[in-house]
């Protein structure tokens, strides 16, 4: 079809969109090709709710089935990156969820005796590039109201964990879908079913982290981070504002082997407070807004590996197919960019096709982000301590030298494409 060469000039986020309005006008496809299917979509976070939207909008059929029984997101705040905020636009809720953001100019790390590691700025790429700071329940808000406003039904409340398979379809109940779109997170039931164990692997450290008012404090326009070797780093991360509010939130982050996680848990909660004020003074006003080990929480890193994203009728998207440490804080900008480019996959070809090429497309982007996050975790968080004199030579280096100042800077903004 001639219409496909013309597409390939486009920007993804405006590609996406004429697809869309050229379905809906039946001017110039062959819809043959473009026939209405049943989607069924495992799994409301960002990739699925943003895939469920997408879909419906290119005249597709879909239902939602999410296992928690109400719309509450849970989770640290993260970085929105700019491939995210893109995604936003497509979707139409770039401007809704920005108001609340903490616009984000650089990434700077520390080591504890104040030297410079390393200092990161998006203006490198670009004038009017930032990251945003976000709480995570403005982001799922919107994109519920989103699903909703869509007339996409959502069956709250629903774990999948196995589906039958016939010849043509997939059935879940009495339902009958012709595409099954898998995106029920990290530790995905559906992932272990269709294709058996050994996907996904535990790293052996993590994050307690918690969310507090930063109460001008810390600036809000830095990722701030301050290591001590490998074994103990402090993260600080301005995080927007609730609905509703006009107050600055900061998450903290603090790095933690995840089998001592209980036995620290038992001791008094000062003696862990103790640790991180010793790394940064700074953070004095926003641990005296903790109170309790309740209010901290534990994050669990792990890192699923696959060799492509899609089976017979079947795709997987965000963390349920390529969950990975967050030392690059990528999770919810790929699973953005996954729901975009599978719809624009579907919208160009044939399903069996389509699916395919949604492996191929995203491949080299998830490739490299697999890589690079498993190759930064253990510089970062192990017991390897050796590591920490060539890791500030290396860095330092490294900020020096433009062109991989400027592929640093990029990786950080989700923009590279491949190894």
């Amino acid at each position: 079809m001639a219409i496909h060469c013309t597409l390939e000039r486009l920007p993804a986020k405006l590609r996406l969109r004429v697809l869309n309005d050229q379905i809906r006008t039946n001017s110039g496809f062959d819809h043959s090709i473009y026939e209405n299917m049943r989607v069924v979509v495992i799994g409301c976070g960002a990739a699925g709710a943003s895939a469920a939207v997408f879909l419906k909008r290119a005249g597709h059929e879909v239902e939602i089935f999410e296992q928690a029984p109400e719309c509450r997101a849970v989770g640290a705040g993260f970085l929105m990156q700019p491939t995210g905020m893109e995604v936003l636009h497509e979707l139409g809720i770039h401007d809704k969820i920005i108001s609340h953001c903490s616009k984000i100019s650089r990434l700077h790390v520390i080591e504890k005796d104040g030297r410079d590691l390393m200092e990161l700025r998006y203006a490198e790429l670009g004038e009017n590039l930032f990251g945003a700071g976000l709480h995570r329940p403005v982001v799922m808000n919107a994109l519920i109201e989103l699903v909703v406003n869509e007339g996409i039904e959502i069956h709250w409340g629903s774990r999948v964990e196995h589906v039958q398979k016939n010849s043509d379809h997939w059935q879940i109940g009495n339902k009958k879908f012709d595409l099954l779109v898998i995106a029920d997170g990290a530790r995905s039931a559906m992932r272990q079913n269709l294709l058996g164990k050994g996907f996904d692997r535990g790293y052996g450290w993590g994050a307690h982290w918690f969310i507090g008012k930063n109460n001008r404090v810390f600036p809000s326009n830095d990722l701030h981070q301050i290591v001590n070797g490998t074994r103990e780093l402090a993260g600080f991360l301005p995080t927007g504002y609730e609905i509703g509010s006009t107050e600055e939130l900061l998450s903290l982050f603090w790095s933690v082997r995840i089998e001592d996680d209980n036995a620290i848990r038992r001791q008094p909660l000062k003696v862990w407070k103790d640790k991180i004020l010793a790394l940064c003074p700074m953070s004095e006003n926003l641990l005296d807004q903790i109170n309790d080990w309740e209010q901290v929480f534990t994050a669990r890193y792990g890192d699923v590996s696959m060799r492509k994203w899609h089976g017979d009728r079947f795709v997987f998207l965000g963390d349920a197919g390529h969950a990975m440490s967050p030392q690059l804080g990528q999770g919810v900008n790929l699973a953005l960019a996954d729901a975009s480019c599978l719809a624009t996959c579907i919208a160009e070809f044939p399903l069996e096709k389509a699916l395919t090429e949604y492996s191929r497309r995203r491949g080299p982007t998830l490739r490299y982000y697999q890589l690079a996050t498993r190759s930064l975790t253990p510089i970062f968080q192990s017991d390897h301590e050796w590591i920490t004199p060539f890791r500030h030579s290396a860095f330092r280096i490294s900020q020096r030298i433009p062109p991989i100042r400027k592929m640093m800077t990029k990786s950080m903004a989700g923009m590279m494409r491949g190894i």
